[in-house]
């Protein structure tokens, strides 16, 4: 299948970033950096070496901001784009360069921040360190904690970070996560431009009291389908029959590729975690979430025993990523999550009453699923999980 569209990630987790946590580490004294040479011994490339500022001193965080929704781009944002994005952006907003750079070795997602605005959106922890942030204005690298100790970085030594068009040493003055998801390495503006990441190549918008996956999806249409935007919080569970935190806490957070014809292809990581195969009675073999297969059998278990198997004469899939009606423009299906599935599909059409039987509808939502030919728009074929039961 051919993507007809660039990657757009779509993360959704509940809490207010993705790596909440921050464990911190004291931003070392800086000293000149020395020129760094190129894999020759040549001079570095002739956007120069970044040289340390004069040690500066923020200001305590006068607030923290809730980073919502995270946009980059190829290229830049245009100035209309970002006026269009600030526009929709009630709990704040912020443009920063992204893009790879290599350190230690390895090619790591690198931002460019200016630290007294962007620190805000920061995880908890983070936010409120203003020595890391001080590190940052001037011209130290933060690295993430697992990723420094992985490449053996060491903390206060001076590292060398290879970018498109320089290859600079700065200082490893601060260990600390973003909350911004792939991101392990933070650096001051100009020495992200020096390296050659474009600038308002990516931005960090907030909501507000607004809801996140609104903001998500308008922003979406601001920046067009080359963009990458990462949803970051999301006020409720896949489907507002779902509550309370252990719901929010096992359906876990994904991210998206979609293509030109309504499918998604989700993060590999989420869905070796969170679906699965199974063999049921009735219906045969499966693929769900990890959630539904328990309460699904149970009920096909409760089919089987009533003498009522015959009755179920199709099953049609749960675990189908996609949109809905496989629209791009449409959210997301229930189907993504594996947490929605169909049966009897032939004489159950979506927008007639079909033929399901009472008491195979009786069952499946005393076992917590709900069945979409109560609808507006009646969907008989159609049964999502709407509640989680102990079973």
């Amino acid at each position: 299948m051919t993507a007809r569209h660039a990657r757009v990630a779509l993360s959704r987790v509940r809490g207010p970033a993705l790596a909440a946590v921050a464990a911190l580490a004291v931003a070392c004294t800086p000293t000149p950096s020395a020129p760094a040479r190129d894999g020759g011994g040549s001079p570095a490339a002739a956007a120069g070496t970044e040289r340390p500022a004069a040690t500066p001193s923020l200001a305590p965080l006068a607030g923290r901001a809730r980073a919502d929704v995270l946009v980059s781009v190829p290229a830049s944002l245009t100035t209309a784009q970002v006026a269009a994005l600030r526009r929709l952006s009630p709990g704040g907003f912020t443009t920063i360069r992204v893009g790879d750079v290599k350190i230690g070795g390895r090619s790591e997602r690198t931002i460019g921040v200016n630290p007294a605005t962007f620190r805000a959106f920061a995880p908890k922890g983070t936010a409120e360190s203003t020595p890391v942030w001080n590190a940052v204005a001037r011209g130290d690298v933060v690295v993430a904690h697992a990723e420094a100790k992985a490449m053996g970085l060491p903390l206060g030594e001076a590292v060398v970070l290879e970018g498109s068009k320089a290859s600079l040493r700065a200082r490893l003055g601060a260990l600390a996560v973003t909350g911004l998801p792939g991101v392990v390495t933070v650096v001051r503006e100009s020495l992200a431009e020096s390296l050659g990441l474009p600038e308002r190549s990516g931005a960090v918008l907030g909501a507000g009291s607004g809801d996140p996956v609104l903001l998500a999806e308008a922003v979406r249409k601001v920046v067009g389908s080359r963009a990458r935007v990462d949803l970051l919080t999301q006020p409720a569970p896949p489907t507002a029959f779902l509550t309370g935190s252990r719901a929010a806490r096992e359906f876990g957070a994904f991210s998206y590729r979609y293509y030109g014809d309504g499918t998604i292809e989700p993060d590999s990581s989420w869905v070796a975690t969170n679906i699965r195969y199974a063999r049921l009675p009735v219906i045969g073999f499966v693929q769900c979430h990890r959630l539904t297969i328990p309460q699904l059998r149970n009920a096909m278990k409760e089919i089987e025993a009533a003498g009522l198997s015959s009755l179920v004469t199709s099953y049609s899939g749960c675990y189908v990523p996609r949109f809905v009606e496989r629209n791009p423009e449409r959210p997301v299906s229930l189907h993504t999550w594996g947490i929605a599935f169909d049966i009897n599909a032939a004489t159950n059409r979506i927008g007639t009453r079909g033929d399901m039987d009472p008491r195979i509808v009786a069952i499946l939502e005393k076992w917590g699923f709900r069945w979409g030919g109560r609808w507006t728009l009646p969907d008989p074929m159609h049964f999502e999980l709407a509640a989680l039961i102990n079973t």
